[in-house]
């Protein structure tokens, strides 16, 4: 699966959760999140835990190169036996970060809007818009839109995950 997206400094929580209902986003969820990263050699693995679902195990790759919008190839495969999981791939990879958030969720057409509050780091805002139904140019289009609907700093922008941030 494909996205392009954005992740940005959050410096003022309230005013955008103000400017989000002004543009017609729709609030859909808290979730309260643990990623455990652990050591590959490309990309980023992580075992996503969220309070009352399933356990994802989720890889992926994008470029920092840049913090502007960029694409990030993925896939996710839903967990039964997260324990089991843990298990397994604590025997053959290093855990390297451990990402704790609270993440509250907002839908804006195909973008999906993260106002996330991560421990140890702070507030911050990223932006998902899902290439699948409406092609890449399409969702390039869609998030640019997005970032000037919301009055996002491209200079505020950042390249790196939570992980690298957290490191």
């Amino acid at each position: 699966m494909l996205n392009i997206e954005i992740k940005s400094v959050l410096r003022d929580r309230t005013a955008m959760e103000r400017r989000l209902e002004e543009v017609g986003a729709e609030h859909t969820v808290v979730l309260r999140q643990r990623d455990t990263f652990y050591a590959v050699p490309t990309g980023w693995l992580k075992l996503r835990e969220i309070a009352g679902e399933p356990a994802e195990l989720i890889s992926y790759e994008r470029p920092t190169d840049s913090a502007q919008a960029r694409a990030s190839a993925y896939s996710r495969q839903v967990l039964e036996d997260v324990e089991g999981w843990k298990a397994l791939l604590g025997r053959v990879l290093p855990v390297d970060v451990v990402v704790q958030k609270e993440r509250t969720l907002w839908m804006l057409d195909h973008t999906r809007i993260h106002l996330d509050r991560v421990e140890d780091l702070g507030d911050y805002i990223e932006l998902e818009t899902a290439v699948g139904e409406i092609g890449e140019e399409d969702a390039r289009a869609e998030c640019d839109r997005v970032i000037e609907l919301l009055a996002l700093d491209r200079g505020e922008f950042l390249s790196l995950p939570y992980r690298d941030l957290l490191g």
